[in-house]
């Protein structure tokens, strides 16, 4: 006691004085211990202390692409790390912290008085706290702390999170929670919702919160705050991110089992195991993983290529022949554009889309019609190539059957289909009238449809011609035939019908209603 002095018993009679003076004599006497032994002071703290010092830093460090890769507008970007080192902004705890050894080097001497630069530096000194220890204590949200609210929750299965009636339940303070106690309706004072840092869709229970960062669902976790998670990482990107391998990349549940949407960090998926059940619908045959190996035996790999089985923790990318020989044994020759549309004519690259790896050997476009390969949509097989768009749509005739020039194929699979090599055989239209038509690469000869074997030069037409001579009246039979009548009147009802018409000029035009009647073979009278 300060002086020496003691407390001395009031008398029996004074009944509730007697209280009230105990009271204050205990209240006197932690104040004077109060003063004979002050605590010592609180360090520094981000919210109250340094973040208004580090406001000034903001004009550089912000953004998405902070200078640095350092961001000094939240609490979790200053204590990041920077680039290009990695290291922690804030560690080691003293002046090697590069938070600090920054201040010392152009452009940032100055930039703090000698208060401010004290100040930060015996925040980091007190390991970079983010207030000053109040409800909770001051690692609550620093990932790299024991108190960490995560490393919290988990050791306690995530009950205050998820069970509103758990004593230290979150829903008792904050706004954000999976769970909130009956009779709760507002937040407690200054306590920030937890959708303000975990602002992702899904808020606490987005995948990215446990097992990723941010938008990314996948692991692992930020490699600054929890660098232990570095062998979770895997080949988790390259399953998950589209590539030129999958336009779409995979999803979770191709590996793991689906969490139950009504209690998302329950049973099997909150059991701090990592299980690995293949999806049928995309591994086929099952597929099996070895824990021990790291290795996957899944039809996406297990195909005869160099790395069939590959592990887990391979950094290596895949390539063509890692899973299946380009081209496979016994394929057809010829350059793989000539069938497939996603690789590149050597078949040592692809070039992106839906098809690969979807379980199926994809012709072309995949859609299984003559399209798919060598026309311009799936429902029309005519190449764009040389005259074949004249003969898909003729202006002075029906469309021409690819049968006319090709043999058309039985199945796909047939050995002159898919030998690279485009095969010209003349049949129907092409032989009429005792026709011998021949194909020479360049130009047609002696085809029926183009008049057999008259001398005009435009009754050989050449393939990548596109003069349009080759359609003229003329070209493939005199105006009037040699053979024909001696009327001269093309348009006559009672001899062509309604095939032939004249234009303005008295020039015959096939009509539109005469095209199937024309350049079918036949010589035709009236209808």
């Amino acid at each position: 006691m300060r002086g020496g002095g003691a407390l001395r018993p009031p008398p029996a009679s004074s009944g509730w004085r007697c209280k009230a003076a105990c009271a204050l004599a205990a209240a006197s006497l932690f104040t004077s211990c109060s003063e004979d032994r002050p605590t010592a002071p609180q360090p520094p703290a981000y919210v109250a202390d340094v973040a208004p010092i580090l406001q000034r830093c903001a004009a550089c460090h912000q953004g998405d692409s902070p200078s640095g890769g350092w961001s000094a507008t939240t609490f979790l970007g200053v204590i990041a790390c920077v680039s290009p080192s990695g290291a922690a902004a804030t560690l080691p705890a003293d002046g090697r912290a590069p938070i600090l050894a920054a201040l010392d080097v152009p452009p940032h001497v100055g930039l703090l008085t000698a208060a401010e630069h004290g100040v930060v530096a015996a925040w980091v000194a007190a390991g970079a706290p983010a207030f000053a220890g109040t409800v909770h204590a001051p690692g609550i949200i620093d990932p790299r702390s024991s108190a960490f609210h995560a490393t919290v929750l988990r050791a306690a299965r995530w009950a205050p999170m998820l069970n509103a009636h758990d004593p230290t339940a979150c829903g008792r303070c904050h706004e954000g929670t999976p769970a909130r106690p009956s009779g709760v309706s507002l937040p407690a004072p200054a306590a920030p919702a937890c959708t303000s840092c975990h602002d992702q869709p899904g808020g606490v229970l987005a995948c990215g919160t446990c097992h990723g960062a941010g938008a990314r669902a996948y692991p692992p976790r930020d490699p600054c705050f929890f660098p232990g998670d570095a062998p979770l990482a895997g080949a988790h990107a390259a399953h998950v991110q589209p590539s030129a391998a999958r336009a779409s990349g995979l999803a979770c549940t191709t590996c793991h089992p689906v969490p139950d949407a009504a209690d998302v960090v329950s049973g099997r998926h909150g059991n701090g195991v990592v299980d690995v059940v293949f999806d049928p619908a995309v591994v086929a045959s099952g597929g099996a993983y070895d824990a021990t190996t790291g290795a996957c035996a899944v039809s996406c790999h297990d195909q005869g290529g160099a790395r069939t089985r590959p592990k887990w923790g391979e950094t290596t990318p895949m390539g063509c022949n890692d899973c299946h020989r380009s081209p496979p044994a016994n394929h057809f020759p010829g350059p793989c554009t000539n069938c497939h549309a996603e690789p590149d004519a050597t078949g040592t690259a692809l070039r992106g889309g839906p098809l690969h790896l979807n379980g199926v050997v994809d012709l072309g476009d995949g859609s299984g019609k003559c399209g798919a390969c060598h026309g311009r949509t799936d429902d029309d097989p005519w190449p764009a190539a040389g005259a074949h768009p004249a003969h898909e749509n003729p202006s002075i005739a029906a469309a021409i059957a690819c049968a006319t020039c090709h043999v058309v194929p039985s199945t796909v699979i047939d050995p002159v289909h898919l030998d690279g090599v485009v095969h010209v055989a003349f049949s129907g239209l092409a032989l009429a009238r005792g026709a011998s038509p021949s194909w020479n690469g360049t130009t047609c000869s002696a085809v029926a449809c183009h008049g057999a074997n008259l001398p005009d030069p435009a009754a050989t037409p050449a393939w990548n011609d596109a003069s349009g001579k080759a359609a003229a009246c003329g070209t493939c039979h005199g105006i009037p035939p040699s053979e024909h009548t001696s009327s001269t009147g093309c348009n006559r009802p009672s001899c062509h019908g309604s095939e032939v018409m004249l234009d303005p000029a008295g020039v015959p035009l096939i009509a539109a209603s005469g095209k199937a009647l024309h350049v079918d073979g036949l010589v035709e009278l009236g209808q």
